[in-house]
């Protein structure tokens, strides 16, 4: 009997040791194969009009945007990194909405909880609160460890994080981020704010060509506000930038949605304009934006090129509950089938508009991709 049971217990424990080898040889072919895919996903403006900044404080004073991403964190748990314009400082009371925009730390606590990892931060409200508006939210963003790039405490920061070097699987991302202008307030030195100039942005891709990316990226505030589609001045800087090595051009400023441009034949991509991420600005079709999915892949020589694109409509819902406002941004392909979660049918009808402006740019002929 005792014979018995050792050997069932032999065996037992070698059954264990076998599962426990298989999966940490497993394990270890894992870590050797290489993941080589990259996955970049873009979102617009992150503003903070003065309702939202009513809705987001807290019965105890603090202040909390959790529930602003609460239906759009899962899409970005699929990307390596996740970009966004941040247009307004942060750190400097009294928070303040337009004109001059100043918000808590909590927005950006909140976009990082959501699973944004790199804010650009050069925009024409970038110097809304002067120079401590451009410190306070660069340490802000640092203490968060969300990168960032476009504003810079000094020019030896500036030398230093210009452009943004973004590493992944052995790649390297090159980030640069511009801004047509500041509201006409002056760069208050010894800050400094990248602003469009070609003489300057040929020198910065100089410097970051000789870093040798994998992937040039420029994040641009241009173009007029409100107007569905880019300007001549916009396709002039698209064609100078991509002549300059650059392969991705994200746009930011107008408030709305425009074009988005693939180059099957050189793998140049456009956004001319992502819309407005999360805003008080309830006008259509400033109420709806765009989400961009970039799955990039290596090609026979170790190139990345883009294997897969995928735009999702996006929509923020603004609706009053217990006598507070409250906002939050919803991937329309997921609410335009309930209607029912929606207080007011108007509201629903009013994603449902948004949608159907959407739709018109037939963003889906650019899915059809052969690297």
């Amino acid at each position: 009997m005792f014979l018995f049971v050792f050997l069932i217990f032999i065996k037992a424990m070698y059954k264990t040791y076998s599962i426990l080898l298989m999966l940490l040889a497993f394990r270890l072919y894992a870590q050797s194969v290489p993941n080589d895919s990259l996955t970049l996903i873009f979102v617009g403006d992150i503003m903070s009009h003065g309702p939202q900044l009513r809705a987001a404080k807290q019965p105890n004073g603090q202040f909390n945007y959790d529930e602003n991403f609460f239906y759009i964190q899962a899409y970005f748990k699929s990307a390596d990194f996740v970009l966004a314009n941040l247009e307004t400082t942060l750190g400097v009371k009294p928070y303040h909405g337009y004109p001059q925009f100043s918000a808590p730390a909590a927005l950006a606590t909140a976009c990082q909880r959501a699973g944004i990892n790199v804010l650009c931060t050069a925009n024409n409200h970038s110097c809304d609160k002067g120079r401590k508006g451009i410190t306070k939210t660069i340490e802000i963003l640092d203490s968060l460890n969300i990168s960032h790039t476009g504003t810079f405490k000094n020019g030896q920061d500036k030398a230093q994080k210009n452009p943004l070097i973004l590493k992944k699987n052995n790649r390297r991302i090159m980030v640069l981020n511009y801004t047509y202008g500041t509201n006409g307030l002056p760069v208050p030195s010894p800050a400094k704010v990248n602003i469009i100039n070609k003489v300057k942005i040929k020198n910065d891709l100089k410097k970051a060509r000789s870093l040798k990316p994998d992937l040039l990226l420029v994040f641009l505030h241009w173009g007029e506000q409100y107007q569905n589609h880019p300007n001549k001045r916009q396709k002039d800087l698209v064609n100078f930038l991509h002549q300059n090595g650059v392969h991705c051009i994200i746009g930011a400023h107008p408030h709305v949605i425009q074009d988005v441009t693939y180059n099957k034949i050189n793998g140049n991509f456009t956004a001319f304009s992502l819309g407005n991420f999360i805003s008080n600005q309830r006008s259509f079709p400033r109420d709806g934006s765009i989400m961009l999915e970039l799955t990039f892949v290596p090609n026979a020589a170790d190139k990345l090129v883009i294997k897969n694109i995928k735009v999702h409509p996006l929509w923020v819902y603004k609706f009053k509950k217990a006598s507070k406002w409250h906002y939050q941004i919803l991937p329309v392909e997921q609410f335009k089938f309930k209607p029912s979660y929606f207080t007011r049918n108007e509201d629903y009808q009013k994603m449902m508009h948004y949608y159907k402006h959407f739709n018109s740019y037939h963003f889906e002929n650019l899915t059809k991709i052969k690297p």
